[in-house]
């Protein structure tokens, strides 16, 4: 019984923590750091996570996604590319290694000044996602049915 009103109370807590972040309002420190660092982005839209706020918006005609912690840092931003952008080697190696499989989206995301491109193949009901260093290692980083 005792377990159960402990997580009860717990529930309670975590449940009116998540009530109590306001998702209609950007943080002063979050909007400051973002207009500072992406001067000319439109169309911007906000989402909020118990540890990060994520703001999509257009900069330069490219979509971009931005994370930043609570203290408004900048924790990692993506964006699409176009897959013949990733290192050549990594092309060549995806190219040979999943021949049948068809390039659905690239992405670089970058995380403290480290770069790394993702990139989510597709062939029927098969889904691989690869992780690509700068230096064009290809590994797998995560595989699941579509």
């Amino acid at each position: 019984m005792k377990k159960i009103f402990i997580a009860a109370i717990l529930v309670v807590t975590v449940g009116s923590s998540a009530f109590a972040l306001d998702v209609n309002k950007v943080s002063y420190k979050v909007k400051s750091s973002f207009e500072a660092q992406f001067t000319g982005a439109s169309n911007v839209t906000w989402s909020f996570r118990e540890t990060y706020t994520k703001a999509s918006f257009t900069l330069v005609d490219q979509p971009v996604d931005a994370y930043y912690g609570t203290e408004g840092e900048l924790i990692a931003f993506s964006r699409k590319i176009d897959f013949k952008k990733l290192p050549l080697n990594a092309i060549q190696r995806i190219n040979k290694e999943y021949a049948a499989y068809q390039v659905a989206e690239s992405i670089e995301f970058d995380q403290d000044g480290d770069k790394n491109y993702y990139v989510s193949l597709e062939d029927g009901d098969k889904k691989v996602i690869l992780e690509v260093s700068l230096y064009g290692a290809v590994s797998v980083y995560h595989g699941a049915k579509k």
